[in-house]
């Protein structure tokens, strides 16, 4: 059998062997007490180390000498009473502990799928089976005349009134009320005009003509009279335009792809049984 190695140096689940087996060796050297004598307690040049760096990234700063012992004898607590606890069986059937474990796990997973790269064809066959997902909107260039229900006692006829005025090409601003929002909008996406008119309203320009003014358009603030002036169709983007968000796309399915296998290799190793629960019979609602 011929192994293309380029191939498997790829492969999540040799990185996340290989990550294993260093933290384990990493975790050795930094730890020589627990696993020489359990008893021990031996706080190495590497762990001084890392409580500096942490101090370090939360303050800005390295810590004072003061600080540092501090740090140590902070350290020396935590591992006191972590042994202790562990002796005592305390993070046995511990829910929380459980599941802090695992996320662990599940980081150092995600860790691992992140060191491989997606080629430019695993990138679009992601695009291509996600369309709706990458899909561009529809994009509307659009001005409006806004006419208040506060400010009107006959807000249709007024609408009426003053849309023929501007389909005979009175000046728009002259006409409408004051509202907070734009009185045009260039290229908008419907995603855009939704968000700041309603859904009614986006799902009337989509259907608007381009070129007159039509109306009443109704929104969550009232009436409009509404001129289109320009419509681009929405469209799958190329690869090139959303590269980013494909690749992150990518990269949790790789994480979930590889949490997956590496559960079910996991799982292999275990004889798993369920024992059988006994059905409590449900009451009759008789008395």
């Amino acid at each position: 059998m011929v192994i293309d190695l380029k191939k498997a140096l790829r492969e999540p689940m040799l990185h996340f062997l290989a990550i294993g087996a260093g933290m384990f060796i990493a975790f050795g050297a930094l730890n020589p007490s627990e696993a020489d004598n359990p008893d021990q307690i031996v706080v190495s040049s590497g762990q001084i180390e890392q409580l500096e760096a942490g101090f370090t990234k939360t303050w800005s700063r390295p810590p004072t000498p003061q600080e540092r012992q501090r740090l140590i004898s902070e350290y020396i607590r935590d591992e006191v009473f972590y042994r202790e606890a562990v002796n005592l069986g305390l993070d046995e059937g511990d829910g929380v502990i459980r599941r802090r474990l695992r996320q662990k796990l599940e980081f150092i997973l995600e860790d691992v799928s992140a060191l491989t790269s997606p080629s430019d064809e695993d990138l679009q066959q992601i695009l291509t089976a996600n369309e709706d997902r990458f899909r561009l909107d529809p994009k509307l260039s659009f001005q409006h005349v806004y006419l208040s229900p506060d400010r009107r006692n006959d807000i249709g006829q007024d609408a009426r009134d003053i849309l023929t005025r501007l389909q005979a090409g009175e000046d728009a601003p002259m006409l409408g009320d004051p509202i907070l929002l734009p009185s045009s909008y260039e290229l908008a996406s419907v995603a855009q005009i939704r968000r700041d008119f309603g859904g009614e309203f986006a799902g009337s320009l989509a259907s608007a003509p381009v070129g007159t003014w039509v109306g009443p358009v109704r929104s969550g603030f009232g009436a409009h009279l509404v001129l289109v002036s320009d419509r681009v169709p929405g469209r799958l983007p190329d690869l090139a335009e959303v590269r980013d968000l494909v690749a992150r796309e990518w990269q949790l399915e790789q994480k979930k792809a590889l949490e997956e296998e590496t559960f079910q290799k996991l799982l292999s190793r275990y004889d798993v049984t369920v024992m059988p629960v006994e059905e409590q019979a449900q009451p009759t609602g008789e008395n």
